[in-house]
């Protein structure tokens, strides 16, 4: 399913801007480096969205699929 609107203006954000109202967190999850990651899932379009960093780098909204995030 395509993301909705909303979802697609949160995406490559930085972290410090809140989820919109229709995405819940669904998971916490712990990545290679030991930090924490926060899945998102969107009521309206059913996509799901990761709240993580890479690396040192700031937390950034990406979207989550069967690969991964990217």
């Amino acid at each position: 399913m395509p993301l909705c609107d909303l979802c697609l203006s949160q995406l490559d954000r930085p972290g410090h801007f809140p989820p919109h109202a229709g995405l819940l967190k669904s998971a916490t999850l712990r990545t290679a480096s030991g930090q924490n990651a926060f899945v998102y899932r969107c009521s309206d379009c059913g996509e799901s969205l990761l709240l993580a960093s890479a690396d040192e780098a700031p937390d950034r909204w990406t979207r989550l699929d069967a690969d991964g995030w990217r």
